[in-house]
């Protein structure tokens, strides 16, 4: 194993507050480790040292920053700036500034010999060696593959200013520049904000199969769970490293809890249930549902069958549900346009009391809209929406409101007493209230202005939590929010007793806090009474409709010139393959479970040095394995298309 580049005697030190105390930190060649930690504690200044953005403090003995001659890194921020500057063609040479300075010189020099202006000897002299330098710098190359991945992720006319574009695109942009990028460690830093689910399992996939070194901070657990061998959590100051997936980390903490300090008391609850979500997996594997049907003359008939199985089973749950609740707000017929374009068609739904809804569907088809009406900020082109006149909804929004950096939050969460009266009508002092949202003693009566932004976006979620509400409307809530913040949230919003409604792409959030889901398609709202694990089915079969349409180059609904579904074309010998693989996958697949179960049983807190290979080996053995899977399920796949 190579290491790549080593921290010793780390120390870092801001006003109010310590980052890092004597951490030490190797990053070794192929890990692909996720970051942990509450926001401002120190993983955004974990990669600002490694980027050298960051100094840290003078310490004795001093801090050393060890790197592989081969070590190169490419960091993606979390928001990306001098947008004004630059189309989205050329935004990749804001990251990549040599090269930039290289072409401005070309350009300048093409537009000299168009107008014959200079030494035209000298300026084609100078043109080869730019072009030269270039092609080593592998311009030509990185460029294209920037471009491919715009393409991929639905970013077109290229020409457009990057100050234009929405969240969501931005960080498709963002994307884009990380998976192109030549060098060999990426640092993420929250690359899966503003997405919608369909980008964030393309993001995912792209990550399993890269072969390069990485460090992602991310508040998604499902992407953590499919893409990390290592963890990297930030405490107090210190760092902890865990060798081995998110999931077998959450069961470390579990075991680990009665041994360490209470603060970890109130998420363990959090922590099995989380286990038990990753454990389940996903009901639509998307990798192996692309494989099966790679045959696009039959694509649509898997399209119409996800569609008709997720329908049928709304239907019995509407049948069988007999709910009898005081119905808040009822819609019928509700349409929006704006000019010609129908954002959605006579949608028709209600929202009663102790409605767990999230709200779904690809980024533009009027989630925020729809949101909009319902708190009467936009009026419908068509229907009606009815709702008592005393109906309290509360909207905590992507765009958190600005707070007064002069203020304490002793005093914005208190308003001048000492106790709250909480949303569930409990009666809290206020020193608790905030340590529920992790906010040590001696932190809120700090000014505001000395906090993090990810420690001022827990301050602002303590703020509107603390009211009580017929409705709650939580547009993308764990964006920026660390994975303990979210337990806090999830754990609240669970026994809220009043409806909410989730706007959002956090897999793991939205099934462990909604009970039904609505998705908009179509112009049309699909209504799923069991749930996120049940939209998935649907959700799923929109994703490959879209795959269809892009390889068909049109609707694929009515594409008559799919070619009819072939016979079977297996020679013997592949015939015998296929049973064969049958029967190697099923015991390979016992073979990762029972490899899962040794992984699960490791107690991680006592490793010396002979367990800790063991571990490894075990670790190695496990992911050989799934990789093995992998190959054998796309044989299997491909012999099945030729059926």
């Amino acid at each position: 194993m190579t290491t790549l580049c080593t921290l010793q005697n780390l120390n870092l030190h801001y006003p109010h507050k310590v980052i890092f105390q004597d951490v030490t930190f190797t990053l070794n060649q192929g890990d692909k480790i996720g970051v942990l930690g509450l926001n401002g504690h120190g993983k955004s200044s974990l990669f600002k040292v490694i980027a050298g953005l960051v100094t840290p403090d003078k310490s004795v003995p001093p801090f050393i920053y060890d790197k592989n001659k081969d070590f190169t890194f490419f960091y993606v921020p979390q928001e990306l700036t001098n947008l004004a500057d630059w189309d989205i063609e050329n935004y990749f040479f804001e990251f990549h500034p040599v090269m930039g300075a290289l072409k401005r010189r070309l350009d300048k020099i093409n537009e000299q010999l168009g107008s014959g202006e200079g030494d035209f000897d000298k300026l084609i002299l100078e043109q080869t060696h730019i072009y030269e330098e270039l092609h080593k710098l592998g311009e030509d190359k990185v460029h294209a593959q920037f471009i491919s991945y715009l393409k991929f992720f639905g970013v077109e006319n290229l020409e457009r200013s990057m100050a234009s574009l929405s969240g969501g695109e931005q960080r498709k942009v963002a994307l884009s520049l990380g998976l192109s990028a030549p060098q060999e460690v990426i640092l993420w830093d929250e690359p899966t904000n503003h997405l919608d689910l369909e980008t964030i399992q393309d993001f995912e996939e792209e990550l399993q199969s890269s072969r390069k070194t990485f460090m992602i901070i991310s508040h998604d657990r499902s992407l953590l769970t499919n893409v990390v061998d290592r963890i990297i959590h930030i405490q107090r100051g210190k760092l902890r490293s865990f060798v081995g997936t998110y999931e077998a980390y959450l069961d470390f903490l579990i075991e680990d809890q009665n041994r360490r300090e209470k603060e970890l008391d109130k998420l363990s609850n959090h922590n099995r249930r989380e286990t038990a979500w990753i454990r389940r997996g996903a009901k639509a594997r998307r990798t192996k549902s692309k494989k099966r049907i790679e045959d696009y003359s039959t694509l649509n008939k898997a399209i119409a069958d996800l569609k008709a199985q997720a329908h049928k089973t709304v239907s019995l749950n509407l049948q069988s549900s007999g709910r009898k609740t005081k119905i808040l707000v009822a819609a019928e017929d509700l349409t929006l346009k704006f000019g010609d374009r129908v954002l959605f068609d006579k949608l028709n739904f209600s929202i009663a009391k102790g409605d767990k809804i999230a709200l779904m569907g690809r980024n533009g088809v009027g989630k925020s809209s729809l949101l909009k009406i319902l708190l009467g900020q936009l009026e419908a082109t068509s229907g009606k929406v009815t709702k008592p006149e005393t109906l309290d909804v509360g909207y905590f929004s992507q765009k958190r409101e600005a707070l007064n950096d002069n203020e304490t939050p002793w005093k914005m969460i208190g308003e001048g007493i000492d106790f709250v009266i909480s949303n569930t009508g409990e009666k809290r002092h206020v020193a608790s209230y905030l340590e529920n949202f992790l906010f040590s003693s001696d932190e809120v009566k700090r000014p505001i202005h000395t906090f993090s932004g990810g420690e001022k976006n827990r301050l602002q979620l303590a703020q509107f939590m603390k009211h009580a509400r017929d409705i709650w409307i939580f547009d993308e809530p764990t964006n920026d929010l660390d994975l303990e913040t979210i337990g806090i949230l999830e754990e609240e919003l669970r026994s809220y007793q009043g409806a909410l409604i989730i706007v959002g792409h956090d897999r793991s959030f939205i099934e462990n806090v909604t009970d039904k889901c609505w998705v908009i398609h179509d112009k049309k709202l699909e209504n799923f009474e069991a749930g996120f694990s049940q939209a998935e089915m649907f959700l799923e079969a929109i994703h490959l409709e879209e795959q269809l349409k892009k390889k068909t180059g049109g609707n694929s609904q009515n594409n008559n010139s799919a070619p009819a579904p072939s016979k079977d074309k297996l020679s013997n010998k592949e015939r015998n393959r296929y049973q064969q693989l049958s029967e190697e996958i099923e015991k390979l697949e016992k073979k990762v479970a029972s490899f899962k179960e040794e992984l699960g049983a490791v107690d991680y807190a006592n490793l010396d040095k002979d367990k800790k290979k063991k571990l490894e080996a075990l670790q190695a053995s496990h992911d050989q394995s799934e990789k093995k899977l992998e190959v054998l399920f796309t044989e299997w796949a491909d012999l099945e298309a030729k059926m």
